[in-house]
């Protein structure tokens, strides 16, 4: 849950130049228009580099879903809005698709990533600045 109003974390999650104000790690974005089946070029901060990556748009359901695949990791993330009395739920869905050792140490990383991007995203939608950071529980 987000303790804000379904257009207000649609704001956060629909304007994919907004991302770096909540995802991990997400640096920049830059994207003129967004509409599904393009894509767009996003900055990445890893532990060892920073990475540019090309991120395509699957699903865009206004103020309700949008789905987005890297296409050079096989990250993709899929975002479910609904109003849930005066918040709004969040059901997000984050994977990887890999083989071998990819596929291996994927889960444990994608959990973090969960928790880390839900907790980005109640700390934007409140209005707190990254370095405002509390520790809040990662629950969807």
């Amino acid at each position: 849950m987000v303790d804000a109003p379904v257009e207000r974390v649609w704001d956060l999650i629909g304007d994919v130049n907004r991302h770096p104000e909540w995802w991990p790690r997400v640096e920049d974005v830059q994207c003129d228009l967004l509409d599904v089946g393009c894509t767009y070029r996003q900055v990445t901060k890893r532990p060892d580099k920073t990475i540019e990556t090309t991120i395509s748009v699957e699903t865009l359901d206004d103020c309700h879903q949008l789905r987005v695949r890297c296409l050079d990791t096989g990250m993709y993330a899929h975002f479910l809005l609904t109003p849930a009395q005066d918040g709004t739920f969040v059901d997000a869905e984050l994977g990887v698709e890999g083989q071998g050792l990819a596929k291996l140490f994927a889960a444990a990383f994608i959990r973090r990533w969960i928790a880390q991007s839900l907790d980005g995203l109640r700390r934007a939608a409140a209005g707190e600045q990254p370095g405002n950071q509390g520790r809040q529980q990662a629950s969807a």
